[in-house]
């Protein structure tokens, strides 16, 4: 049977979830859920109020119930990952996130910068520059995945992609230390060195405890930083 959205049922149980009421709003879906078995928006409901209960196992369940409903939910896959993450479990999280990526799914560009986090910190490069990538196409107007991608540009000497994606960066947030040491660093790198230095000094105006920035401008100038 389809959700019917007058059912007085359904609307009862949406008033506790909105309010923040989750075990009756749980006791409420899961009436529901009987009710309407093969919704995946009930399931995707209830596996919202586990969640917030701290129910992480049951709520695991229940996203996966939704996505065997519908294995095109972005939505759900999108929960089931942010689940997965919280629990620690980053392969299986890795594999939600990566799932809505590939359906193309716009309302859920973070699956993208998630992809990229995930794959970083297990040292998959590729993998993780292919996920800022996304999340950055998606949302043009959140730069951290300029600054992700930027780190891994320059760890594998693209100081030219980099300075683009820095130079992006800086423009919207100028009093950010670190976007200006790497910018410094590539710059070093393309042996602008006079342009290097003068990021380097604007890292230690911004941030003078930067012994990286002091050491890359003595190197630089043959002067000692204080």
């Amino acid at each position: 049977m389809e959700l019917n959205h007058a059912d007085p049922a359904y609307q009862q149980a949406m008033s506790h979830y909105l309010a923040g009421e989750w075990t009756d709003s749980e006791k409420a879906f899961l009436a529901l859920a009987e009710t309407y078995p093969k919704s995946p928006f009930v399931y995707l409901i209830l596996g919202n109020i586990r969640y917030s209960l701290g129910k992480l196992d049951e709520a695991v369940a229940t996203y996966h119930t939704a996505t065997e409903i519908n294995p095109r939910f972005g939505i759900a896959f999108y929960k089931l990952g942010v689940c997965y993450y919280r629990m620690g479990r980053l392969e299986e999280a890795l594999k939600a996130f990566s799932a809505v990526v590939a359906m193309g799914s716009e309302s859920h560009a973070m699956a993208g910068y998630f992809v990229g986090l995930i794959n970083l910190f297990l040292g998959k490069d590729e993998a993780a520059a292919k996920g800022f990538a996304d999340f950055r196409g998606k949302s043009r107007e959140s730069l951290i995945a300029n600054f992700y991608l930027a780190q891994l540009k320059i760890k594998h000497k693209q100081y030219d992609d980099a300075l683009e994606l820095l130079n992006e960066l800086a423009e919207a947030t100028p009093d950010f230390a670190e976007v200006h040491y790497m910018l410094g660093v590539a710059n070093y790198g393309l042996h602008n060195n006079l342009q290097a230095i003068k990021c380097f000094q604007r890292a230690l105006e911004l941030n003078p405890e930067d012994e990286r920035s002091k050491t890359k401008l003595t190197l630089l100038t043959d002067v000692q930083w204080p």
